[in-house]
């Protein structure tokens, strides 16, 4: 699936009342960005956004689960990214309620992460 394929530019129009969202292809799905930072992605027909412990209950409730994909070495699942109950596509102020939290656990989950530490200068010369 392309950026720009029908269901993409169908869900980037839901979701245009939240501000600039962009669409970037990635690893065979689509990936949603809000100011930089991802909070959903599009795999075939697909949607998942972006959980943490303030979100994931509603994802429980609906009876939804984390994305899995298959490798040759078995079933990795991503559990950072949950299946948006497909029902949410017809109501768009619920779906951009469900982005917007999405969004807030992408945020929180960037602001958790550690700074990278400066790159090491460059190794000095053993004296002659």
């Amino acid at each position: 699936m392309r950026p720009t394929d029908g269901p993409t530019a169908y869900l980037l129009e839901l979701l245009a009342p939240l501000g600039p969202v962009s669409a970037r292809q990635m690893f065979g799905g689509v990936g949603l960005f809000m100011g930089g930072t991802m909070f959903g992605l599009i795999v075939g027909d697909e949607l998942f956004f972006k959980v943490d412990d303030a979100n994931r209950g509603d994802y429980e409730a609906a009876g939804e689960a984390p994305f899995s994909y298959d490798t040759r070495h078995g079933t990795h699942t991503l559990h950072s990214y949950w299946h948006c109950p497909p029902d949410l596509l017809d109501q768009a102020d619920t779906l951009q309620a469900w982005a917007r939290n999405a969004m807030a656990a992408a945020v929180r989950a960037a602001r958790a992460k550690p700074k990278a530490k400066p790159a090491a200068g460059r190794k000095r010369a053993a004296p002659p």
